[in-house]
């Protein structure tokens, strides 16, 4: 009787468990989803106020182009573009173009969706965390991550570009999150999942594929872990299996970039990468002599708490919680959550070039430091003083929102502007005419009816041919950077060339941008 008795309450005891647990990830997937819907929110509502297609600079265009070849080129196999960065990006793209009319909403769409994930897989990622070392039942910190992250200029921004910036971010999500999910349920496909989120983020953007040495770090401290407890580590296999999904995944964009000239390996970025670069302000590349205000690695430092991407506020928290888990010696959530923001940002510091998009694949990690340090604050305030300490988040994320928003709102402006000029070419250049510029060329091609011909990776001996095959023709170039960030570069080597062979006569004037007629003066 004794006995049956204690097998029945043992069952129920088991029943009470799985149910405690059904609950507890039901609440987990419900905050997910609802965080998820609040970062779709706020793109959807920044576009409705903001008008922009997403398309704007150089590199939007180029990525929207590759991504409409994609179809054509596999269905009847036209050639694709030239595009010296990876391609996953384009490709997901690709996928959405038949959903949306085959324009760049297409792009939108995937920043957006990609942007909105991150949000709701960093609270998954801290509640799996929190699952190792944490409370499991506290979910403030999860929720607070991903408030941090939905709520982020970051976010705001990355989800209304045709860029590869949103995809990147949310794919670094994914792979934390699985990876973390792995290391506590060993189940194999979850590492899988981490391959193929990392191998998919490194031809998204290449930097992403760092993000494998702090994942192998973790890896190493929780298997430490595990032997010191007498555990045994075991699912090797799925290690194997997880190493060929990410290297069918990275493997064919790594043979396309061999033939793709400056990507990749031919790369100044990579070929001059340098930790003294952190130091410099003056750097000479194929773009230019650029000088900037603050050294590279002082930029980069700044630019990580800068209001418009994400507050101080939450930086301060982020801070706070990394203290916490390194005064906890929690060895793998030091790698994860600590580990990737400084390779990343080491990284970044070291290329000649300073641009704070690349800051943000590690936003995953800063979010989920964020909501721990909330969590650590809020424990070690008085319980009257915690409703303020909320008060200061709300008001934080809502200022960091309005500040995103104003920024995005000059990147508008700014492409308004450009389109602008795409107007004033049009009105111009008659029609049979060739208009020669040293880049920048993709938006007069998209937008405008000129036929526009790229200088920029030209040399003067291209030039008498240039001259017999596309003539007549203008050329359109700024004066003032000739003579200073791009003096004795391929670009005003070029145009000395066009000016000795054929002569260049001035016939309108963009300030400072002029226009000129390719030939003798009539």
């Amino acid at each position: 009787m004794g006995g049956s008795i204690a097998t029945a309450t043992h069952f129920t005891s088991a029943r009470r468990r799985q149910y405690g647990a059904a609950v507890l990830q039901t609440a987990r997937l419900q905050g997910a989803a609802c965080l998820f819907a609040v970062a779709l929110l706020i793109a959807g509502v920044v576009r409705l106020c903001l008008r922009f297609d997403g398309l704007y600079g150089q590199d939007a265009f180029a990525y929207f182009r590759f991504a409409r070849a994609i179809g054509p080129h596999l269905l009847h196999g036209a050639p694709l573009p030239l595009l010296f960065w990876p391609r996953g990006y384009p490709a997901a793209v690709a996928l959405l173009l038949p959903l949306t009319g085959g324009g760049p909403f297409a792009g939108q769409l995937v920043s957006a969706l990609a942007c909105a994930w991150t949000a709701a897989a960093t609270l998954l990622l801290v509640k799996e965390l929190d699952h190792r070392g944490g409370d499991p039942a506290d979910s403030t910190a999860p929720l607070v991550a991903g408030l941090c992250v939905a709520a982020s200029g970051v976010v705001l921004r990355s989800s209304q570009v045709v860029m590869a910036d949103g995809l990147s971010i949310g794919l670094c999500a994914t792979a934390l999150w699985s990876f973390a999910r792995f290391l506590r349920t060993r189940r194999g496909p979850w590492l899988v999942a981490c391959a193929l989120a990392l191998g998919w983020g490194a031809v998204t953007r290449w930097q992403v594929g760092l993000l494998a040495l702090p994942l192998g770090v973790a890896a190493a401290v929780d298997r430490r872990g595990r032997r010191a407890r007498g555990e045994t580590a075991g699912g090797m296999k799925w290690w194997a299996v997880a190493a060929l999904a990410g290297l069918a995944v990275l493997i064919p964009q790594l043979v396309a970039a061999q033939a793709v000239p400056h990507a990749l390996a031919q790369h100044e970025w990579l070929q001059r990468w340098s930790p003294l670069n952190a130091l410099g302000r003056d750097f000479h590349n194929s773009e230019g002599h650029v000088h900037y205000r603050f050294p590279v690695g002082i930029f980069y430092l700044i630019r990580l708490g800068w209001p418009d991407a994400l507050f101080p506020t939450v930086l301060a928290l982020a801070a706070v919680g990394g203290v916490e888990i390194v005064r906890q010696r929690r060895g793998v959530e030091i790698a994860l959550l600590i580990g990737w923001p400084l390779c990343n940002g080491t990284f970044v510091a070291g290329i000649p070039y300073e641009n704070p998009r690349f800051l943000w694949p590690a936003l995953p990690a800063l979010g989920a430091l964020a909501g721990i340090g909330y969590r650590i604050v809020r424990q070690r305030l008085p319980e009257r003083s915690r409703s303020w300490l909320a008060l200061a988040l709300a008001a934080s994320l809502a200022a960091g929102l309005a500040l995103g928003a104003r920024e995005h709102a000059r990147t508008v402006a700014r492409k308004n502007a450009d389109r602008a000029l795409v107007s004033w070419i049009d009105g111009q250049v008659p029609a049979g005419t060739t208009l020669l510029m040293p880049g920048g060329t993709l938006m007069a091609e998209h937008y405008g009816r000129t036929q526009v011909r790229d200088t920029y990776l030209l040399s003067p001996a291209e030039v008498p041919s240039l001259l017999a095959r596309d003539c007549p023709c203008l050329y359109l170039e700024n004066p003032t950077e000739r003579e200073t960030t791009q003096a004795g570069l391929r670009t005003q080597l070029f145009s000395d060339a066009l000016r000795r062979q054929a002569g260049l006569t001035p016939v309108a004037w963009w300030p400072p941008l002029v226009l000129f007629r390719v030939g003798a003066p009539r």
